[in-house]
């Protein structure tokens, strides 16, 4: 018969151990929840006590301190019953004195009993403790599948799993039946890692457990079923909020990783890069601080299955991780064919500082219970998708490298690439659910939130066509529209049940004033960038009088071209996991991106290329001719004379803008007439005001939400509305006149790491550019990089890409670059332009990958 144990909550015993184990404050409210609950003894001690834990918090602790207080209270029996042999060993390391990853804070070290031990043990009184004695822990850690009886019959000497059974189960000499003593215990407390794998639907495993007998079961688990017996829960938000995990960013390409195009081969290229600004983060973090723990960031690669980890385990051997003065292996491949004794041997000691260990590559092998300190990067290849996106897949790499946040972004956060882009897992697979964020569910609150300023005429949608429930009028002042109902006439006068009651006036009546009244809704700049002005090189026009095959072009002018050309990093997008304005969630936030190198292409690629580019220009014509003056002359000279050692996509990209440019240059030339304007230049100084309010009704509105809505229908994007706040602007809020070309380019600049600030340019700044002698213009942006060079920028939708007048402007735009030479007020700064077409915008998600693709001119002075 199962006998309640006799367990009480003692503060003093609590407090001690808190102390020594050096217990967080979330973990020592879980312990102390399982003793309050034990001491009740209001449970079915088959069932498990489940404590729902945000992976990578600190179970393994208040496992150790649960089993130190059980000790403390007279019950030193306890049973770990681990999912697999990874955490088995995971788990007897952490218990066991002198390992490397022994938890500590034990009066006694605890007795380790697992089926290897059991040839040792020795058949003591059965009034005594079975092995340990009263002075220590008996901690039985055993895996679920050793638990399973053995079959009967079968061979008289089994090896492996069997052999491990037949100890637990049958009689062994020097101690008898170990599960029979184990089940003969009145206070045995079993505690079950990674309690979500042994559900209701585990029949085998579930048998296992209940066969003990316990006299409690405690589960651990960061995934509980909802038909768990939860008694306490600490959530990855509150996790996050606490600082007691790393934050994860999902850092993605926005088309995603296409297996048509090297796709798994650039994901790891971007995978390798992000480590290796780890590697040295993690570097110079161990230099500032001596004492911190001599640990190096990880890769940790998810793949598809054995064949697939093999030939990825092989591509990064061969490529990134080539056997050299490091020792082997850099890359660890764990999965069913790669389980031996010295893969396991290298796991096991992969926290130590002299582990060679610098990728793993895993087929689901390493999931739950599995932890490591140094997973800084995780990647998951081919179709994978979400599924291995959870908590447990993640968690993986949570854990702190130095116990603590440091600060340090690159030490901080774990970085998460996924075959796919984000805005695809977000839309088909919803995987931001799966990290733990879940949405309100109004049916339940019986609530709905309106936003006054939304109009659809979609049939589902909430309209303010007319006067009505969902009409701006109705919303309370709370913000939240009263629930209409279909029996109620809302406009009816005197309706006492109505959520909107109508007062008819009469024509002497006095109307009372019942104008709505504004605070005054202020633009201003950002404080980071307060006291930050510049002089805008304003221009007037007056018109004075002055007098192509590709042969035309000289070599100097395609030296000149060839300078620059730039190879420009590619940018990853990231998304931080962090908690929600309500403290209580989770959710997505876009943070700056991350910087890697760009893929690799070989000569033929970039002549091919570039002979594309130029033939698509629509300036020449491709006759025999022309194409010997590309492949004979210009492409060789620009190509010999780019400072560029290695050819990448990026550097291929940048050759080909310059290219074009030249050619599309020269073109105009040639077919200019002989008159021409001269312009001159009135410095004004910029912002004109750092202070300035919006109209009375006006506000600012919240950023759009670009990720999931690419076009203005979608995002709900409304000319001339202020929007904000911007991170990067040099004020806090901007108007703009169009989505594709504005918006986006605001948005593209607001969340790169080049971009020191951006601002937008109204006509009463009074900085215009004049391209005729009569018509000016005001440009869209002006943008200072964190290299110091102010940026000229203008944004047009490519119905605008043949427009003559918007050739006048940026020929204009360029024509006054190159005269700052003459003005003092210039002196020693460098100024750029750039036509970026919307088209252009939405290729690309960096600044500098931008003006490679657009037209643009740079000048220093």
């Amino acid at each position: 018969m199962i006998m309640p144990l006799n367990v009480t909550v003692d503060d003093n015993l609590l407090a001690e151990i808190e102390a020594k184990f050096d217990l967080r404050k979330p973990n020592a409210e879980a312990l102390r929840t399982v003793v309050e609950n034990l001491e009740e003894g209001n449970f079915n001690p088959l069932e498990p006590l489940t404590l729902a834990l945000a992976t990578g918090a600190g179970k393994t602790y208040i496992m150790a301190g649960l089993i130190e207080y059980l000790r403390r209270q007279g019950h030193p029996n306890v049973m770990v019953v681990t999912p697999n042999r990874v955490v088995q060993d995971k788990t007897i390391m952490d218990l066991s004195q002198g390992s490397h990853r022994y938890v500590g804070g034990f009066d006694v070290a605890p007795q380790l009993i697992t089926p290897e031990d059991v040839a040792h043990l020795r058949m003591e009184d059965s009034s005594k403790h079975l092995f340990a004695g009263q002075e220590a822990s008996t901690v039985y850690v055993f895996n679920v599948q050793q638990l399973f009886p053995p079959k009967e019959g079968g061979k008289n000497e089994a090896t492996g799993m069997e052999a491990q059974r037949r100890k637990f189960h049958r009689f062994q000499e020097s101690s008898g039946v170990l599960a029979e003593k184990i089940q003969s215990f009145d206070d045995l407390v079993v505690i079950v890692d990674e309690a979500h794998l042994f559900g209701t639907s585990a029949k085998t495993f579930r048998k296992s457990l209940t066969g003990l007998k316990p006299a409690a079961t405690i589960g651990l688990t960061a995934s509980p079923d909802k038909n768990d017996n939860v008694i306490h829960s600490y959530p990855l938000w509150r996790a996050l909020n606490d600082g007691f995990v790393k934050r994860p960013v999902l850092v993605y390409r926005k088309s995603g990783y296409n297996e048509k195009d090297m796709g798994q081969e650039r994901q790891l290229h971007d995978a390798y890069s992000l480590l290796k600004v780890k590697e040295e983060a993690y570097a110079k973090y161990r230099e500032a601080h001596p004492e911190a723990p001599r640990t190096k960031p990880l890769l940790f690669v998810v793949c598809q299955d054995v064949n697939h980890a093999t030939e990825t385990a092989e591509y990064l051997r061969n490529t990134h991780f080539r056997p050299g003065n490091e020792p082997e292996p850099q890359v660890l491949q764990v999965d069913n064919q790669h389980n031996d004794e010295t893969t396991l041997n290298f796991l096991r000691y992969l926290d130590t500082p002299h582990s060679p260990v610098r990728v793993i590559v895993s087929v689901n092998k390493l999931r739950e219970g599995w932890d490591t300190k140094r997973i800084a990067v995780m990647s998951t290849l081919r179709a994978m998708g979400s599924e291995v996106l959870t908590q447990q897949i993640m968690g993986r790499g949570l854990r702190l490298p130095f116990g603590k946040r440091t600060g340090v972004k690159a030490v901080d956060e774990l970085d998460i690439l996924s075959h796919k882009s984000f805005v695809t897992l977000l839309k088909s697979e919803n995987v931001l659910r799966e990290f733990g964020i879940e949405e309100e569910n109004e049916a339940e609150t019986g609530i709905a939130f309106v936003d006054p300023d939304r109009v659809s005429t979609a049939d589902n949608d909430i309209t303010f066509d007319s006067p009505g429930t969902n009409s701006p009028e109705s919303v309370t002042s709370s913000g939240i529209a009263p629930t209409p109902r279909d029996d109620v006439d809302v406009f009816k006068t005197g309706t006492t049940n109505s959520p909107l009651e109508v007062r008819p006036v009469k024509d002497d009546d006095e109307i009372e004033d019942v104008a709505p009244h504004y605070e005054p809704v202020y633009i201003e700049v950002n404080a980071e960038f307060a006291g930050e002005t510049f002089m805008f090189p304003s221009s007037t026009m007056t018109r004075t009088v002055k007098p192509f095959a590709l042969d035309q072009i000289e070599g100097t002018e395609i030296v000149e071209a060839a300078k620059k050309v730039t190879d420009q990093l590619v940018k990853l997008e990231r998304e931080a996991i962090v908690t929600g304005d309500d403290g209580q969630s989770l959710k997505a936030a876009r943070q700056t991106r991350s910087s890697v190198a760009s893929f690799t292409q070989s000569e033929t690629q970039v002549r091919k290329a570039l002979l594309n580019a130029v033939a698509n220009t629509g300036t020449i014509q491709l006759n025999e001719e022309n194409i010997r003056q590309l492949n004979k002359r210009i492409i060789p000279v620009l190509m010999a004379s780019a400072n560029i050692n290695s050819w990448t996509e990026a550097s291929k990209t940048s050759a080909a803008a310059e290219i074009t440019k030249l050619v599309k240059l020269k073109a105009r030339q040639a077919a200019a007439s002989n008159t021409f304007t001269e312009t001159v230049i009135h410095p004004v100084e910029i912002p004109v005001t750092t202070k300035y309010p919006l109209p009375d009704g006006m506000k600012i509105h919240d950023l759009l939400d670009t990720r999931e809505a690419s076009t203005k229908k979608a995002a709900g994007f409304v000319e001339n509305r202020f929007y904000g706040t911007w991170e990067r602007g040099l004020f806090n809020a901007a108007k703009f006149d169009s989505f594709s070309a504005e918006y986006m380019l605001a948005d593209l600049l607001n969340f790169d790491d080049e971009v020191k600030w951006w601002t937008r340019i109204y006509r009463s700044d009074r900085a215009s550019i004049a391209y005729t002698p009569m018509s000016d213009y005001v440009p869209d942006f002006v943008v200072l990089d964190t290299q110091g060079t102010y940026w000229i920028i203008e944004g047009k939708g490519d119905d605008k890409k043949d427009d003559k007048i918007v050739e006048k402007k940026m020929d204009a735009a360029n024509q006054l670059l190159r005269k700052l030479i003459n003005y003092q007020e210039f002196e020693g700064q460098k100024w750029g332009y750039v036509l970026a077409f919307e088209s252009d915008i939405k290729a690309v998600n960096s600044f500098s990958a931008l003006r490679s693709r657009a037209s643009k001119e740079v000048m220093e002075y």
